[in-house]
């Protein structure tokens, strides 16, 4: 096989299954080996040491010069928000006392919550949804 070929086709692999798996790790190995196939294919690299060696050199640079650069673009957020919930309306069924956290009814299901500002609410009290802390309700007492 024409190392240009090899190189070539371990490059277009390699970047194909980067972008199934999202890792930006083999995006940089993918691109060294296409990087060393176009120059095997120039003629610059015949030896096959030195497109090893330009192979190792193109995807490490990548690796270390880019990766987290690409992460902080494009990469999934550690923590996703859910801000669906935010502003509806839902009623305590267990108080809440100060500092701790009880229980409230939400779309036909009652859910663990805590007030937002760690104040007191009384059973029976309607409220709204702040925010959620995992599944946790953060709430606010209606107005």
């Amino acid at each position: 096989m024409d190392a240009a070929v090899f190189w070539g086709s371990a490059g277009l692999l390699l970047v194909i299954v980067d972008v199934a798996f999202g890792s930006f790790f083999m995006l940089f190995l993918g691109a060294g080996a296409l990087i060393t196939g176009a120059l095997a294919w120039g003629g610059i690299l015949a030896a096959p040491v030195h497109q090893w060696l330009c192979f190792a050199a193109t995807s490490s640079a990548g690796v270390l010069f880019l990766r987290k650069a690409l992460i902080r673009r494009f990469g999934a957020q550690s923590t996703p928000r859910y801000d669906e919930h935010t502003g509806q309306r839902v009623l305590v069924c267990e108080a809440i006392p100060a500092g701790g956290s009880g229980r409230v009814i939400y779309r036909g299901a009652e859910w663990p919550a805590r007030t937002y500002d760690g104040s007191a609410m009384p059973k029976d009290t309607h409220a709204l949804i702040q925010s959620m802390d995992g599944i946790v309700l953060v709430v606010k007492a209606e107005a």
